[in-house]
Protein backbone atom coordinates (compact mmCIF):
# COMPACT_ATOMS: atom_id res chain seq x y z
CA UNK A 1 0.00 0.00 0.00
CA UNK A 2 1.22 3.39 -1.11
CA UNK A 3 2.30 6.08 1.62
CA UNK A 4 -0.81 7.73 0.05
CA UNK A 5 -3.09 5.23 1.24
CA UNK A 6 -1.80 3.76 4.11
CA UNK A 7 -3.62 6.46 6.67
CA UNK A 8 -7.21 3.91 6.51
CA UNK A 9 -9.58 4.65 8.40
CA UNK A 10 -9.53 8.34 9.09
CA UNK A 11 -12.14 10.58 10.43
CA UNK A 12 -12.12 14.70 9.76
CA UNK A 13 -14.18 16.91 11.62
CA UNK A 14 -15.27 19.53 9.35
CA UNK A 15 -16.04 22.38 11.70
CA UNK A 16 -17.72 25.83 10.71
CA UNK A 17 -18.52 28.51 13.01
CA UNK A 18 -20.72 32.18 12.86
CA UNK A 19 -19.64 34.67 15.07
CA UNK A 20 -20.67 38.68 15.80
CA UNK A 21 -18.49 41.76 15.27
CA UNK A 22 -17.75 44.88 17.63
CA UNK A 23 -20.03 47.98 16.79
CA UNK A 24 -17.29 51.05 15.64
CA UNK A 25 -19.45 53.31 17.64
CA UNK A 26 -20.91 51.50 20.68
CA UNK A 27 -17.85 51.10 23.38
CA UNK A 28 -16.71 47.45 23.32
CA UNK A 29 -16.19 45.56 26.87
CA UNK A 30 -12.98 44.21 25.53
CA UNK A 31 -10.14 45.09 23.33
CA UNK A 32 -11.62 44.05 20.02
CA UNK A 33 -7.90 43.44 19.44
CA UNK A 34 -8.22 40.34 21.34
CA UNK A 35 -12.04 39.39 20.41
CA UNK A 36 -12.49 40.56 16.35
CA UNK A 37 -15.28 38.18 16.38
CA UNK A 38 -17.46 36.66 19.13
CA UNK A 39 -18.90 32.96 18.40
CA UNK A 40 -22.14 32.65 18.06
CA UNK A 41 -22.84 29.60 16.63
CA UNK A 42 -21.08 25.95 16.04
CA UNK A 43 -21.37 23.52 12.82
CA UNK A 44 -19.42 20.19 11.89
CA UNK A 45 -19.58 17.36 9.58
CA UNK A 46 -17.85 14.23 10.32
CA UNK A 47 -16.33 12.78 7.17
CA UNK A 48 -14.92 9.32 7.82
CA UNK A 49 -13.12 7.59 5.14
CA UNK A 50 -12.75 3.92 5.21
CA UNK A 51 -11.03 3.29 2.06
CA UNK A 52 -10.37 5.22 -1.49
CA UNK A 53 -14.40 4.85 -2.39
CA UNK A 54 -16.15 4.69 0.98
CA UNK A 55 -17.14 7.65 2.34
CA UNK A 56 -19.30 8.29 5.92
CA UNK A 57 -21.16 11.53 6.37
CA UNK A 58 -22.46 12.20 9.77
CA UNK A 59 -25.38 14.32 10.70
CA UNK A 60 -24.42 17.96 11.17
CA UNK A 61 -23.83 18.69 14.94
CA UNK A 62 -24.84 22.35 16.31
CA UNK A 63 -25.13 24.38 18.67
CA UNK A 64 -26.30 28.08 19.41
CA UNK A 65 -23.96 30.31 22.06
CA UNK A 66 -24.97 33.16 23.73
CA UNK A 67 -22.52 36.06 23.77
CA UNK A 68 -20.84 37.51 26.55
CA UNK A 69 -19.48 40.64 24.65
CA UNK A 70 -20.73 41.67 21.30
CA UNK A 71 -24.53 41.15 22.47
CA UNK A 72 -25.96 43.69 20.06
CA UNK A 73 -25.86 42.19 16.22
CA UNK A 74 -23.33 44.26 13.98
CA UNK A 75 -25.66 44.97 10.81
CA UNK A 76 -23.26 44.48 8.36
CA UNK A 77 -22.76 40.40 10.09
CA UNK A 78 -26.83 40.32 10.19
CA UNK A 79 -26.81 41.27 6.50
CA UNK A 80 -24.81 38.60 5.91
CA UNK A 81 -26.20 35.87 8.36
CA UNK A 82 -29.47 36.58 8.62
CA UNK A 83 -29.46 36.95 12.86
CA UNK A 84 -30.86 39.39 14.86
CA UNK A 85 -30.06 41.03 18.71
CA UNK A 86 -32.96 39.01 19.87
CA UNK A 87 -31.56 35.90 18.46
CA UNK A 88 -28.05 35.93 20.53
CA UNK A 89 -30.54 36.12 23.45
CA UNK A 90 -30.54 32.25 23.20
CA UNK A 91 -28.12 29.72 23.09
CA UNK A 92 -25.55 28.04 25.37
CA UNK A 93 -22.88 29.65 27.19
CA UNK A 94 -19.50 29.71 25.20
CA UNK A 95 -17.57 27.19 27.23
CA UNK A 96 -20.51 24.87 27.66
CA UNK A 97 -20.95 24.66 23.35
CA UNK A 98 -17.26 24.28 23.18
CA UNK A 99 -16.99 21.75 25.31
CA UNK A 100 -20.13 19.39 24.01
CA UNK A 101 -18.56 20.39 20.75
CA UNK A 102 -15.08 18.46 21.98
CA UNK A 103 -17.07 15.89 23.09
CA UNK A 104 -18.91 15.64 19.91
CA UNK A 105 -15.25 15.17 18.25
CA UNK A 106 -14.07 11.87 20.09
CA UNK A 107 -10.04 11.62 19.71
CA UNK A 108 -9.03 10.46 16.35
CA UNK A 109 -9.25 12.73 13.88
CA UNK A 110 -8.17 15.50 11.52
CA UNK A 111 -9.87 19.00 11.97
CA UNK A 112 -10.68 20.51 9.09
CA UNK A 113 -12.13 24.42 7.85
CA UNK A 114 -12.43 26.12 4.65
CA UNK A 115 -9.32 28.91 5.41
CA UNK A 116 -8.26 29.55 8.58
CA UNK A 117 -10.17 32.51 9.66
CA UNK A 118 -12.34 29.53 12.01
CA UNK A 119 -9.52 28.79 13.98
CA UNK A 120 -7.92 31.87 14.48
CA UNK A 121 -11.30 33.32 15.96
CA UNK A 122 -11.73 30.23 18.36
CA UNK A 123 -8.28 30.90 19.43
CA UNK A 124 -9.35 34.22 20.71
CA UNK A 125 -12.50 33.18 22.01
CA UNK A 126 -10.73 30.08 23.87
CA UNK A 127 -8.04 32.66 25.35
CA UNK A 128 -10.94 35.53 26.30
CA UNK A 129 -12.71 32.84 28.23
CA UNK A 130 -9.45 31.29 30.04
CA UNK A 131 -9.91 28.30 28.52
CA UNK A 132 -7.35 26.20 26.92
CA UNK A 133 -6.29 27.72 23.61
CA UNK A 134 -4.63 24.33 22.78
CA UNK A 135 -6.82 22.28 20.12
CA UNK A 136 -6.60 19.09 17.67
CA UNK A 137 -2.52 18.45 16.66
CA UNK A 138 -3.76 18.13 13.05
CA UNK A 139 -5.94 20.65 11.02
CA UNK A 140 -6.36 20.12 7.17
CA UNK A 141 -7.49 23.58 5.42
CA UNK A 142 -9.74 22.64 2.86
CA UNK A 143 -9.40 25.43 0.69
CA UNK A 144 -5.70 25.17 -0.72
CA UNK A 145 -6.36 21.60 -1.10
CA UNK A 146 -9.44 21.72 -3.05
CA UNK A 147 -7.29 24.45 -5.01
CA UNK A 148 -4.52 22.14 -5.92
CA UNK A 149 -7.05 18.85 -6.78
CA UNK A 150 -9.51 20.29 -8.65
CA UNK A 151 -8.03 22.87 -10.30
CA UNK A 152 -3.99 22.93 -9.92
CA UNK A 153 -3.86 26.27 -8.96
CA UNK A 154 -3.32 28.34 -5.72
CA UNK A 155 -5.86 30.90 -6.44
CA UNK A 156 -8.48 31.37 -3.36
CA UNK A 157 -11.82 29.70 -4.37
CA UNK A 158 -15.44 30.12 -2.18
CA UNK A 159 -17.25 27.44 -0.36
CA UNK A 160 -19.88 28.35 -3.35
CA UNK A 161 -17.56 28.38 -6.17
CA UNK A 162 -16.49 24.48 -5.16
CA UNK A 163 -20.34 23.52 -4.44
CA UNK A 164 -20.72 24.38 -8.20
CA UNK A 165 -17.45 22.98 -9.42
CA UNK A 166 -18.65 19.67 -8.17
CA UNK A 167 -22.18 19.75 -8.74
CA UNK A 168 -22.81 19.56 -5.56
CA UNK A 169 -27.20 20.19 -4.58
CA UNK A 170 -27.53 23.06 -3.07
CA UNK A 171 -30.64 22.30 -0.76
CA UNK A 172 -30.18 25.38 1.57
CA UNK A 173 -28.94 28.61 2.07
CA UNK A 174 -25.12 29.27 3.31
CA UNK A 175 -24.30 31.19 6.26
CA UNK A 176 -25.52 28.49 8.61
CA UNK A 177 -22.91 27.24 10.56
CA UNK A 178 -24.57 23.50 10.36
CA UNK A 179 -24.98 23.85 6.52
CA UNK A 180 -22.00 24.98 5.76
CA UNK A 181 -19.99 22.67 7.74
CA UNK A 182 -21.95 20.09 5.84
CA UNK A 183 -21.48 21.76 2.46
CA UNK A 184 -17.80 21.96 2.85
CA UNK A 185 -17.77 17.98 3.93
CA UNK A 186 -19.17 17.58 0.74
CA UNK A 187 -16.20 19.39 -0.78
CA UNK A 188 -13.79 17.42 1.40
CA UNK A 189 -15.55 14.22 0.11
CA UNK A 190 -15.33 14.87 -3.40
CA UNK A 191 -11.98 16.89 -3.36
CA UNK A 192 -10.44 13.41 -2.02
CA UNK A 193 -12.18 11.34 -4.35
CA UNK A 194 -10.10 13.21 -6.81
CA UNK A 195 -6.64 13.00 -4.97
CA UNK A 196 -6.90 9.32 -4.22
CA UNK A 197 -7.76 8.51 -7.87
CA UNK A 198 -5.23 11.00 -9.58
CA UNK A 199 -2.81 9.86 -7.02
CA UNK A 200 -2.25 6.46 -8.31
CA UNK A 201 -1.86 7.49 -12.16
CA UNK A 202 1.74 8.02 -13.39
CA UNK A 203 1.04 11.75 -14.32
CA UNK A 204 -0.40 12.08 -10.49
CA UNK A 205 2.76 11.84 -8.93
CA UNK A 206 3.49 15.18 -8.33
CA UNK A 207 0.47 15.35 -6.26
CA UNK A 208 2.05 16.13 -2.36
CA UNK A 209 0.90 13.29 0.27
CA UNK A 210 -1.36 14.80 1.73
CA UNK A 211 0.52 15.59 5.48
CA UNK A 212 1.66 17.89 3.16
CA UNK A 213 -1.71 19.94 3.56
CA UNK A 214 -1.98 19.19 7.38
CA UNK A 215 -0.73 21.34 10.04
CA UNK A 216 -0.23 21.77 13.71
CA UNK A 217 -2.09 24.58 14.94
CA UNK A 218 -1.01 24.85 18.31
CA UNK A 219 2.77 25.52 16.90
CA UNK A 220 3.08 28.87 17.12
CA UNK A 221 7.28 28.72 17.67
CA UNK A 222 9.46 30.77 15.54
CA UNK A 223 12.70 31.49 14.82
CA UNK A 224 14.33 35.08 14.08
CA UNK A 225 17.95 35.62 13.06
CA UNK A 226 19.92 38.46 12.14
CA UNK A 227 22.57 38.87 9.29
CA UNK A 228 25.99 41.02 9.87
CA UNK A 229 26.05 44.32 9.56
CA UNK A 230 26.69 44.86 5.54
CA UNK A 231 26.93 48.10 3.51
CA UNK A 232 23.93 47.20 0.66
CA UNK A 233 20.51 46.10 1.13
CA UNK A 234 21.35 43.46 -1.63
CA UNK A 235 24.12 42.24 0.46
CA UNK A 236 22.27 42.02 3.50
CA UNK A 237 19.59 39.74 2.59
CA UNK A 238 22.17 37.58 0.41
CA UNK A 239 23.92 37.21 3.92
CA UNK A 240 20.56 36.41 5.73
CA UNK A 241 19.19 34.13 3.50
CA UNK A 242 22.36 31.43 4.27
CA UNK A 243 21.86 30.84 7.52
CA UNK A 244 21.22 27.30 8.21
CA UNK A 245 17.24 26.44 8.35
CA UNK A 246 16.07 24.10 10.65
CA UNK A 247 13.14 23.09 12.82
CA UNK A 248 12.60 25.90 15.85
CA UNK A 249 11.11 22.55 17.95
CA UNK A 250 13.07 19.59 16.73
CA UNK A 251 16.00 20.96 14.86
CA UNK A 252 15.97 19.00 12.44
CA UNK A 253 17.29 20.30 9.00
CA UNK A 254 14.27 21.49 6.81
CA UNK A 255 13.71 20.42 2.95
CA UNK A 256 13.50 22.86 0.50
CA UNK A 257 9.71 23.68 -0.92
CA UNK A 258 10.51 26.85 -2.60
CA UNK A 259 13.82 28.31 -2.14
CA UNK A 260 14.46 31.66 -1.24
CA UNK A 261 13.11 34.42 -4.09
CA UNK A 262 12.36 38.12 -3.79
CA UNK A 263 8.77 39.42 -3.65
CA UNK A 264 9.00 43.44 -3.23
CA UNK A 265 11.39 44.14 -0.88
CA UNK A 266 10.99 41.13 0.86
CA UNK A 267 12.68 37.25 0.42
CA UNK A 268 10.26 34.47 0.81
CA UNK A 269 10.75 30.34 0.99
CA UNK A 270 8.41 27.70 1.87
CA UNK A 271 10.14 24.66 4.29
CA UNK A 272 9.17 21.20 5.22
CA UNK A 273 9.94 19.40 8.28
CA UNK A 274 9.71 15.74 8.04
CA UNK A 275 7.78 15.91 11.67
CA UNK A 276 5.88 19.30 12.33
CA UNK A 277 4.93 19.89 8.42
CA UNK A 278 5.41 23.27 6.84
CA UNK A 279 7.29 26.44 7.73
CA UNK A 280 7.70 30.00 6.06
CA UNK A 281 11.01 31.96 5.73
CA UNK A 282 11.52 35.89 5.31
CA UNK A 283 13.75 38.08 5.10
CA UNK A 284 13.78 41.87 4.97
CA UNK A 285 16.62 44.15 4.62
CA UNK A 286 16.80 47.12 8.06
CA UNK A 287 18.68 50.10 8.00
CA UNK A 288 21.53 50.55 10.91
CA UNK A 289 21.65 54.21 13.32
CA UNK A 290 24.75 54.45 11.04
CA UNK A 291 22.92 54.03 7.55
CA UNK A 292 24.63 50.52 7.14
CA UNK A 293 22.36 47.27 6.30
CA UNK A 294 21.55 43.97 8.16
CA UNK A 295 18.83 41.49 7.50
CA UNK A 296 16.45 40.21 9.29
CA UNK A 297 14.89 36.84 9.28
CA UNK A 298 12.11 35.09 10.23
CA UNK A 299 11.12 31.10 9.96
CA UNK A 300 7.65 29.89 11.27
CA UNK A 301 5.64 27.27 11.12
CA UNK A 302 2.44 27.86 8.41
CA UNK A 303 -1.25 26.43 7.55
CA UNK A 304 -2.33 25.95 4.20
CA UNK A 305 -3.80 29.65 3.69
CA UNK A 306 -0.13 30.74 4.58
CA UNK A 307 1.68 28.43 2.45
CA UNK A 308 -0.63 29.12 -0.48
CA UNK A 309 0.64 33.04 -0.04
CA UNK A 310 4.28 32.15 -0.89
CA UNK A 311 3.49 30.06 -3.51
CA UNK A 312 1.29 32.68 -5.09
CA UNK A 313 3.93 35.24 -4.69
CA UNK A 314 6.40 32.71 -6.19
CA UNK A 315 4.28 31.86 -9.19
CA UNK A 316 3.73 35.55 -9.85
CA UNK A 317 7.15 35.86 -10.02
CA UNK A 318 7.47 32.68 -12.35
CA UNK A 319 4.79 34.26 -14.48
CA UNK A 320 6.82 38.01 -14.81
CA UNK A 321 10.25 36.03 -15.39
CA UNK A 322 8.51 34.63 -18.33
CA UNK A 323 6.71 37.75 -19.65
CA UNK A 324 10.25 39.58 -19.62
CA UNK A 325 11.87 36.63 -21.24
CA UNK A 326 9.46 36.86 -24.18
CA UNK A 327 9.70 40.42 -24.55
CA UNK A 328 13.37 40.57 -25.27
CA UNK A 329 12.95 37.76 -27.68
Amino acid sequence: MSEQTDIFPMTFVVLDMEWNQPIPYIPSPVDPKELPGEIIEIGAVKLTVKSETEYILSSPFSILVRPTYYRIMNKQVSRVINRSTEDLKHGLPFETAYRSFCDWCGEDYILCAWGDSDISILRSNLKIHDMPVEMNERFLDIQPLFGRVSENTAQQRSVAYAVDFFRIPQTNDFHSADKDAYYEARILKETLIDYFAMSQKEEGQTLPQLRYFISNPNLTVQTRWKSRVCHSEKEAVAVAIQEKMCCPICEQPLETIIDWFTSGHTSLSLWQCPVHNSLSGKVRAKKTPSQEFYGSGQLRFVNGNAARYVREKWEEKLTKECEQECEQM
